[in-house]
């Protein structure tokens, strides 16, 4: 029996796959005005996806005893995301592809999206603790 479910890892490793989004999106708006930057992309939703569909991007089973046991990394922890350059159309005189207002777009998103599983992830920790006192 384990404490923390599969909800529970789910939401915690949205939160820092979120994060880590949230500093790509950061360092894109950071670097609006440097000439020649390219606009990142950290994508993971579909990564995300399929493992909670059971299907990881790295499945390892020992058959033999002798072989090496799984170590590292386990479940949605693998799921790491993509990074990936923007496509940019046409490109200004700096050749920077960063548009500011979809750049805050993002962010705004992405920070709604990080508070929705933050705030789900309160109400689980508060639903264990509930069950913590009622059980004294």
């Amino acid at each position: 029996m384990t404490i923390f479910d599969r909800t529970m890892r789910l939401l915690e490793r949205t939160l820092d796959l979120r994060s880590a989004r949230q500093r790509v999106i950061a360092s894109n708006v950071a670097n609006e005005e440097t000439p020649g930057y390219r606009a990142s992309e950290l994508t993971f939703m579909d990564q995300l996806q399929s493992a909670r569909k059971g299907r990881l991007p790295i499945v390892l089973a020992a058959t033999q005893s002798r072989h090496f046991g799984v170590h590292g990394p386990q479940g949605f922890q693998t799921v790491t995301g993509k990074l990936s350059e923007v496509p940019a159309g046409d490109l200004p005189l700096d050749a920077n592809s960063v548009n500011l207002e979809l750049e805050m777009a993002k962010l705004s998103e992405n920070a709604m999206q990080y508070n929705a599983a933050a705030t789900i992830l309160a109400k689980r920790f508060n639903g264990l603790l509930s069950a913590i006192r009622d059980a004294r």
